[in-house]
């Protein structure tokens, strides 16, 4: 009985979180892909998957939409912080942008700053502040975030908009 409820439990939690994205990003029109993540650092360009890298954490953002990183600054016993930036790389503004991303099992994200940041399951996300608005050719990249873990995090799928 247990096999067949822990299943179903994990594909209701992702449904619950994907609605919870869906809901807080109503009216975007933004196509956004995941990709896979990197250890230290991740990139997403929206719409495309992310080029590989280096060992430098470098990459190409060659798509139309957006790219964003997500990087682990430093760890402790039971917490990290990390950074994010978003580039708009389209030839329009990005109103009320975001920056979302998975963390592992049992990875919190606990506060934020220069953003608002929300959590459902395993799914990460900082919102622009209030009326925040992403000029063609803008990045932000004071983008900062703290959270608990029991390991130094791996942050994956970062999706932008």
């Amino acid at each position: 009985m247990t096999r067949r409820i822990a299943p179903l439990l994990g594909v209701v939690s992702l449904g619950a979180a994907a609605a919870l994205v869906v809901a807080s990003c109503a009216g975007r029109t933004v196509d956004t892909r995941h990709t896979t993540g990197h250890a230290a650092e991740t990139r997403h360009t929206a719409g495309r998957t992310a080029e590989p890298r280096d060992a430098t954490g470098s990459a190409a953002a060659s798509a139309a939409g957006c790219t964003a990183t997500v990087t682990l600054v430093e760890s402790w016993p039971g917490g990290y912080r990390g950074a994010a930036t978003i580039s708009n790389v389209s030839g329009r503004p990005m109103r009320d942008w975001y920056i979302q991303w998975l963390l592992p099992q049992g990875a919190k994200l606990t506060q934020a700053w220069n953003g608002t940041p929300m959590q459902s399951g395993p799914i990460a996300m900082i919102h622009a502040p209030e009326g925040a608005v992403l000029s063609p050719g803008a990045t932000v990249s004071e983008v900062g975030f703290v959270g608990s873990a029991a390991a130094p995090p791996a942050f994956t799928e970062i999706t932008c908009g």
